[in-house]
């Protein structure tokens, strides 16, 4: 009785076949679902942190933005490019892309890439690595720009020649080759563009220290690289100069037409040297180069708000400018290193500007520039268009990116590549060896140039996959004439390219949608309405004239249209 007992406990406590399959299909079923919620709960956490990376990274760009907007100065201009990329033709996002997202019949869309330089007061550091340890380029002034870069074609034929800016960038690459167009979104047979594609690109935030060379007290380190201080022949290769700021190369000039160098004096003496002029061999030792802020290895010009604004101005007024004017950025563009022909180098102009006073323009002049103003009566009157156009031609070639400038128009000719900043996502070269250079001080002292340079390579990228960069002013001008109960009544108007929004919210930008932002033109009477807190009421501000801000009165309007917008004119009473 006993035994069958225990034995029947023992059936009881186990469990059978169909029993052991019928659990392990729930543990199937139960580690299923468990790994399933793990997984949503995995790739919710996954999205969560993308987005809170991506709110980090908007944030940031906001913050930075914000604070350079905040430290401009009147004391300096503004110049803002509106432009379509590759002249308004459709760009891919990527290699294959499908999209005809315009509906125009072509894979991809159109894309803005827009350009806005401003100069700003605080505190601003190069972004160079320090070839001497206690000299470090600073200044409270500089010329902030945002725009796409553009990165330089590869040169595989050649990767060990010094002449090869891809893998040994050079701060006198003007970033311009004839024979490749690189510019943003243009598709080459031959070669591949790098680019092409516009989840390629990034916007560039370039800070341009605006500092002028220390005087002849500054100080300078005992010995660098071989080159003594207390040696007077060598002490003038550490100074500061027009060329050099803490060791630093520095841009001649703001402008672009005035970066050039004279190579000596009238004695044959080498002047405005730089020490990385020792590491220079053949023509570019007796003809200095051109430090270009195009190379995207320059971030400094020995000029300040002061001079700049003397000389934009007077140089607006004078009746005479085909010396300064005749320039188009022809030598800018040359092959590296030609230097500038005739008189057409900072040294030549301050020869002539201020020390010659009997000549015009020179610096009195900026003190009869007359643009006019706005008058009661809300028109702008006093208007000089030929002083206008000329002001207007120097702002824009103080951009760093290269522009070719047609008459009153900044136009980019067929065929004419013309080409943005340079920057590449990673150096071109990471690594030398010691067979790189020579095995002398001199060597060494290329070695750190050159490291130096292709760390600046990507010094500027602000937001890197930016596929589309749009900047869009405003005055606080609403158009009086709409009436309450129109979407539009007190909406601000925004100026720049001509911008649709689908208002009509059927996924397509249609002849049923509205302008967000326009081409600026002066106000009507009736859209700027009056004021009726004066007596009798007197007609609100038109605005500017249309010449005055973006110089072009009329012309195209198609998507291949490129306007520059220019602020910051010195107006006196007309």
């Amino acid at each position: 009785m006993n035994h069958r007992t225990q034995n029947t406990g023992r059936i009881r406590n186990a469990f059978t076949i169909v029993e052991m399959l019928v659990v392990i299909g729930i543990l199937v079923v139960v580690t299923v679902g468990v790994a399933t919620i793990f997984a949503s709960v995995g790739d919710t956490v996954a999205k969560g942190r993308k987005l809170s990376e991506l709110n980090q990274f908007a944030a940031r760009i906001e913050r930075v933005m914000r604070q350079d907007f905040e430290r401009m100065t009147r004391d300096g201009f503004l110049v803002i490019v509106n432009k379509n990329a590759n002249f308004g033709q459709d760009v891919l996002l990527y290699r294959g892309e499908q999209n005809d997202l315009d509906g125009n019949g072509t894979e991809g869309r159109i894309r803005r890439s827009d350009e806005i330089m401003f100069f700003a007061r605080g505190d601003f550091e190069t972004a160079r690595r320090a070839i001497a340890s206690n000299m470090r380029a600073t200044s409270s002034e500089a010329a902030i720009y945002y725009g796409h870069g553009q990165k330089r074609a590869p040169d595989l034929t050649n990767i060990d020649g010094n002449n090869n800016y891809f893998f040994n960038p050079q701060p006198w690459d003007n970033n311009y080759d004839g024979t490749l167009d690189t510019r943003l979104g243009v598709q080459n047979l031959g070669f591949v563009n790098p680019n092409e594609f516009a989840r390629d690109w990034s916007l560039l935030r370039q800070v341009t220290l605006l500092a002028n060379p220390g005087g002849a007290g500054s100080p300078v380190p005992e010995e660098v690289y071989g080159v003594f201080s207390d040696d007077r022949f060598e002490r003038d290769k550490l100074l500061d100069s027009g060329r050099q700021i803490a060791l630093q190369p520095a841009a001649r000039s703001i402008f672009k037409s005035l970066s050039g160098s004279d190579g000596q004096d009238s004695s044959g003496r080498r002047i405005n040297r730089w020490l990385y002029d020792e590491t220079l061999t053949g023509a570019i030792s007796i003809d200095p180069p051109l430090n270009l802020r195009t190379s995207g290895l320059v971030d400094i010009a020995t000029q300040d708000l002061a001079t700049i604004r003397n000389e934009i101005q007077a140089v607006a007024f004078s009746q005479a400018p085909s010396f300064y004017m005749d320039y188009a950025n022809t030598f800018a563009r040359e092959p590296a290193p030609t230097p500038p022909a005739g008189n057409r180098t900072r040294e030549a102009f301050e020869r002539r500007f201020y020390q010659n006073p009997s000549l015009s323009p020179n610096p009195r002049d900026a003190l009869s520039l007359n643009l006019g103003k706005a008058q009661a009566s809300g028109n702008w009157s006093g208007f000089n268009t030929a002083h206008a156009s000329r002001i207007r031609q120097w702002m824009i070639d103080a951009l760093p990116s290269a522009w070719n400038l047609d008459g009153n128009n900044p136009a980019l000719a067929a065929g004419d590549f013309l080409g943005g900043v340079r920057y590449e996502d990673i150096p071109t070269r990471i690594l030398y060896t010691d067979t790189d250079f020579p095995n002398t001080e001199l060597g060494a002292m290329e070695r750190a140039y050159a490291e130096a340079n292709q760390e600046m390579l990507g010094a500027s990228v602000f937001v890197p996959r930016c596929t589309e960069f749009v900047v869009e002013w405003s005055y606080g001008f609403v158009d009086n004439s709409i009436p309450a109960g129109d979407p539009r009544f007190k909406e601000l108007i925004w100026y720049g390219l001509d911008r649709f929004v689908d208002s009509n919210n059927n996924g397509a930008i249609d002849a049923g949608d509205r302008l967000a932002a326009q081409r600026y033109a002066q106000r009507s009477s009736g859209a700027a309405g009056t004021d009726p807190s004066t007596s009798p009421a007197t007609q609100r501000s038109l605005g500017p004239s249309v010449e005055l801000i973006t110089g072009q009165p009329g012309g195209p309007t198609g998507p291949d249209r490129v306007e520059a917008a220019c602020f910051g004119f010195a107006t006196q009473p007309g």
